[in-house]
């Protein structure tokens, strides 16, 4: 119906009168707690200066979600499990971490591409281990999941696809 108004004649001249560009709606995304995530302001990833731990960095535009946000220190290394939700690729949020981490002085150990397509970085800094999951979900919505132990300790668990849990 649409392409036979598009190419009605007009009255003055038979000349075809054009339809409008039909306009598509923005995808919406929300976090796991329904924060709004904004599509991403421009091209690559950078950090925010909002940063809840100094030395591993949180993307420009991403949200802690709270629910899933824990940290203590046991007298020796931190015990933090976080995780931050925004839209990105997920790509792109390894590269930023690979980058970011080694100027923090993390020393990567490991990375493994997960069944469901998230990709998990490892690294160490004195007494302690850092995981990094990052997995690309729908409408380019990114979660990573952020897990420092101390060395030695058995890590967090990752269940694909969602955020990070233990044992």
């Amino acid at each position: 119906m649409l392409a036979m108004v598009a190419a009605l004649p007009g009255c003055n001249d038979q000349k075809t009168v054009q339809a409008p560009p039909v306009r598509i709606p923005h995808v919406i995304a929300l976090s796991d707690e329904g924060a709004y995530l904004p599509p991403p302001a421009g091209p690559g990833v950078v950090a925010s200066l909002d940063s809840l731990i100094p030395d591993v960095p949180m993307p420009v535009g991403f949200k802690p979600v709270a629910s899933k946000c824990q940290s203590s220190f046991d007298g020796t290394a931190r015990q933090v499990r976080h995780v931050y939700q925004g839209r990105s690729r997920g790509a792109e949020v390894v590269r930023f971490y690979q980058q970011q981490l080694t100027r923090n002085d993390w020393r990567p150990v490991g990375r493994q591409q997960e069944d469901g397509g998230a990709v998990v970085l490892s690294y160490t800094k004195g007494p302690e281990a850092l995981r990094v999951r990052v997995h690309e979900g729908w409408a380019g919505v990114v979660t990573i999941g952020i897990s420092i132990f101390a060395q030695g300790a058995s890590g967090p668990v990752f269940a694909s696809p969602g955020p990070p849990t233990t044992p």
